[in-house]
């Protein structure tokens, strides 16, 4: 082949690398806690409102979504995500990205992304990408078919969320109790925290009677805490327990309840703090105030914002190597010029 033909070809391919497409960078665990008020890994049904920011991995039944937009810290992603379909969704803000169907369905504002079908929806003005038919839909925005490549429906499949949370779950599980405990007198629970050089508690729970519906009231001592992570091993977790001098309000930010082996969770009081259980059915007949990462939902209570102001620690990361193509486009253009040198000289 003709050198100079062969030069031109590496060099092309090589721009083409290093020209291609930027994909949008996975969320940390922190960033998913900061960023979502809700992530539901497979299926959810609601008859309630979402204060923030929503990601559901199936599909999606009812709702109303991202009702704080002011208070929403600022993310890629749209105000709800949703990889399957959706029905008789309503999204107030930062519009929604649908890797399915929507169903008569209502975005007030933002654009709106749907991977398959719409019918029967309202959209509210921003700009809309439909991949299918729309059949019978009212909108006061416009098509915009760059949206399908925009920010946030390339953010939409940049994270596994289900392997973050599930790495994060057991990442909290494995940690060492800081000292902290619970006393139990009667039908009263107390959580008492021993805080270590860092402002972190952590609590190990052995004691499955505190969510068994036998505890009437969670009481809270957290001794200046900035960070509270309580674990437990429960099953199943059913509880109607008051949160004790608005403690469920107090506590929401930074405590992270790790219920890393339940199956299914039922609250029936208000809950304060963000509940990970990436294996549970979570079921609740009142506010939570704080996130809530689970692997099905059916929402009968608010979910009110409160962005995880604790810390967790990063998991290990590895520098990312130069790829391997680039590096033998690069020798191969280098040694091209080597031979052209030596060949003029």
């Amino acid at each position: 082949m003709n050198r100079l033909l062969l030069r031109s070809m590496l060099l092309a391919l090589f721009l083409g690398l290093i020209s291609s497409p930027v994909f949008a960078t996975s969320l940390s665990a922190q960033q998913v806690l900061e960023q979502f008020n809700l992530v539901v890994l497979g299926d959810a049904t609601s008859t309630s409102h979402v204060d923030g920011r929503t990601y559901v991995g199936g599909s999606l039944t009812g709702g109303i979504f991202l009702q704080h937009p002011n208070d929403t810290p600022a993310s890629a992603y749209a105000g709800l995500t949703v990889q399957g379909s959706a029905s008789g969704v309503m999204v107030n803000n930062y519009g929604a990205v649908i890797g399915g169907n929507l169903t008569s369905s209502t975005i007030n504002s933002g654009d709106t992304v749907v991977l398959g079908t719409a019918s029967g929806d309202s959209f509210n003005g921003g700009g809309q990408y439909y991949a299918g038919v729309v059949g019978s839909s009212n909108s006061n925005g416009t098509y915009n078919a760059a949206l399908k490549n925009g920010t946030a429906a390339t953010a939409a499949t940049s994270t596994d969320f289900a392997s973050v949370l599930n790495d994060l779950s057991g990442q909290l599980k494995a940690l060492v109790s800081t000292g902290s405990y619970v006393t139990i007198e009667g039908t009263k629970a107390t959580f008492n925290a021993v805080v270590d050089a860092n402002g972190v508690a952590v609590f190990t729970v052995t004691d499955s009677s505190i969510f068994t519906g036998t505890i009437n009231e969670y009481a809270f001592n957290l001794n200046d805490a900035t960070t509270v992570i309580i674990n437990s091993a429960a099953t199943e977790v059913l509880t109607s327990a008051n949160f004790l001098g608005g403690s469920a309000q107090a506590i929401g930010a930074k405590t992270l309840w790790n219920f890393y082996d339940a199956t299914t969770i039922t609250l029936n009081s208000q809950f304060g703090g963000s509940i990970l259980a990436t294996k549970a059915k979570l079921t609740n007949g009142n506010n939570i105030e704080g996130g809530v990462y689970v692997n099905t939902l059916d929402q009968k209570g608010e979910i009110h914002l409160q962005s995880f102001t604790g810390t967790i620690p990063e998991p290990t990361t590895t520098p990312v190597p130069e790829p391997t193509t680039m590096l033998l486009f690069g020798t191969g253009l280098a040694g091209l010029a080597g031979i052209d040198k030596r060949k003029k000289s």
